[in-house]
């Protein structure tokens, strides 16, 4: 008799054991569900034609194709695809460059290139191994992809 209702103690422990178990996965499941992958996974990256943006006065077509090789890591070092993807419309590391809507700036080549700058500081040797006249550059090429034709 004894050995019977040690048995049947052990069972209902593993039944409640299990319930809980059970009950504490869901909500972990269920958070798991709100957590999606960045949206550049699933779209084309397509990278701007550099040769047909729009050029900010001052600047010149050479500085845009220099901004775009930075830009895409192909000049500098430079890192800015790599959060801002391949396109410039965005991931979940660094926002959409081609709204012409930016957080940090009012959208001029003055204020794009300040922005630039701000982040070297605070994460130095991130951005790649721009000089100024780089910097300028990829901030004329920023403003150049906010301003391009939308694609048709």
């Amino acid at each position: 008799m004894g050995a019977r209702f040690i048995v049947l103690i052990i069972a209902i422990c593993a039944l409640f054991s299990a319930q809980f178990v059970a009950a504490r996965a869901e909500p972990a499941q269920q958070e798991l569900k709100l957590v999606t992958p960045p949206l550049s996974m699933y779209r084309k990256q397509v990278r701007p034609p550099a040769e047909s943006l729009p050029v900010p006065a001052g600047f010149t077509r050479d500085q845009i194709l220099h901004g775009d090789r930075v830009f895409h890591g192909e000049a500098a070092n430079g890192q800015c695809s790599v959060c801002h993807g391949i396109d410039g419309k965005g991931t979940t590391n660094g926002n959409d460059l081609t709204a012409g809507m930016f957080i940090w700036s009012d959208g001029s080549v003055k204020e794009l290139k300040r922005s630039v700058l701000h982040n070297m500081a605070i994460a130095p040797g991130r951005d790649g191994d721009l000089e100024l006249a780089d910097v300028d550059a990829v901030a004329a090429y920023i403003w150049a992809i906010s301003r391009q034709e939308p694609a048709r």
